[in-house]
């Protein structure tokens, strides 16, 4: 629900509330299955069973097999695993971390930005594509950094703080045309894979696009279950069987050993009927809230006409409006917009809170009064032109203080 004791909440990029069923099913599992799925006694098959629905489920709406999917804790890890389980594995066969090279762009998700600065710190290189002012990622730019060394590219679907949905299909093109080339300098010590490897953080996709591996031509893909009315802490990932991938700790054999300890059952129930209702209708919840947002969007431009919306105008997630206004600091208004009882967020909830500024506007705009002064509105599966209205109201008011401060 968009409004809850009175507020209004628009920070469904950071967080959806859970869908009813899925609760239901959470409260179901919590219930009725007490056992260790890794036990053998009948409470644990019961809790392994309901394991396997859930994958089953999920790899049926994603087209992909259930063998091919990990369970995780969220889509944070999803993307340190792919990123991590990858490079590790190849280092392990006796390729040096200075060998090796991945290439991404200078607007991903912290969870990619954070680990490819500790990987960096080992030696391995990395090339931060700059999308265009618009935000989009040309596909020939991303060719252009691939290398014979490149074990891996990484890059989302759609860009968690402006929401533009970048060309994987043109992207995909030009890395399929490097795995043909076959000039890999990793040939001979692995030569059952195809380099590089394509890696898609698609935690932002499944409400409102297609998100199945095989639509990006991808060999990975990063999902996680609180982006689309499910569960907290628990994410998906899907990894091609060519793909290598050791764990990034020990402790357990679970999801093939892959990510030991002991799996979030509950969660991962409620993960697969959320999966399954994203799919449900999805054309016809995308038209709708596109048509909210730009609502919302001609309405900011009102009240506030040196609010400049960042990111492609059209080529985004149907949910998403990044606005930036400089001279003011974002996350101040985001406070007084929460006084007001409308729940926004100055940037991506992972970034943090507190003198940060947005470094996807600062590498799209090189401003920094702009990339302190974001402000992003993320509309919900049940957002309604009412609650629009009252927070472009309430947003107006804001505003005005934060202008005067």
């Amino acid at each position: 629900m968009s409004s809850i004791n009175n507020r209004i909440y628009l920070d469904n990029a950071s967080a959806t509330p859970v869908h009813p069923k899925v609760a239901r099913a959470v409260y179901g599992a919590l219930e009725d299955v007490p056992g260790n799925p890794s036990a053998p006694h009948a409470e644990g098959r019961k809790a392994y069973e309901a394991i396997e629905r859930a994958r089953s489920d999920i790899a049926q709406t994603l087209g992909v097999k259930s063998e091919e999917l990990i369970f995780t804790s969220g889509g944070t890890e999803s993307n340190n695993l792919a990123i991590f389980g990858v490079i590790d594995a190849l280092h392990k066969k006796g390729i040096a971390y200075a060998d090796m090279h991945i290439v991404t762009t200078s607007v991903e998700h912290s969870s990619i930005l954070k680990t490819l600065e500790i990987l960096e710190s080992r030696g391995v290189e990395v090339s931060y594509v700059v999308p265009d002012f618009d935000g989009i990622v040309r596909a020939e730019l991303i060719a252009s950094a691939i290398q014979p060394k490149t074990a891996l590219v990484t890059l989302a679907h759609v860009n968690s703080e402006t929401g533009v949905i970048q060309p994987l299909a043109d992207i995909s093109t030009e890395i399929t045309r490097w795995k043909g080339r076959e000039v890999s300098t990793f040939r001979q010590l692995v030569p059952e894979v195809s380099f590089p490897i394509f890696h898609v953080d698609a935690a932002q996709s499944p409400l409102y696009s297609e998100a199945s591996p095989h639509a990006f031509r991808a060999d990975m893909v990063s999902y996680d279950a609180q982006k689309l009315c499910g569960p907290k802490g628990v994410g998906v990932l899907y990894r091609d069987f060519s793909v290598p991938m050791v764990p990034m700790w020990g402790g357990g054999t679970q999801e093939r050993g892959i990510r030991p300890g002991t799996e979030n059952v509950a969660g991962i129930v409620g993960a697969g009927v959320a999966f399954v209702l994203a799919k449900e209708e999805r054309a016809t919840r995308e038209v709708r809230v596109r048509e909210l947002r730009d609502y919302l969007i001609e309405l900011v431009r009102d009240v506030a006409p040196d609010a400049e919306l960042i990111g492609h105008p059209k080529r985004r997630i149907a949910s998403n409006a990044l606005f930036a206004i400089s001279g003011i600091d974002g996350d101040y208004l985001s406070v007084l917009m929460d006084e007001a009882n409308v729940a926004v967020s100055p940037r991506s909830a992972c970034v943090g809170t507190g003198g940060n500024i947005s470094h996807v506007v600062m590498a799209l705009t090189g401003d920094e009064k702009k990339a302190k002064g974001t402000i992003r509105f993320s509309l919900g599966v049940d957002t309604t032109r009412l609650d629009i209205e009252r927070a472009v109201t309430a947003f107006k008011g804001a505003l005005k203080v934060a202008r005067a401060m």
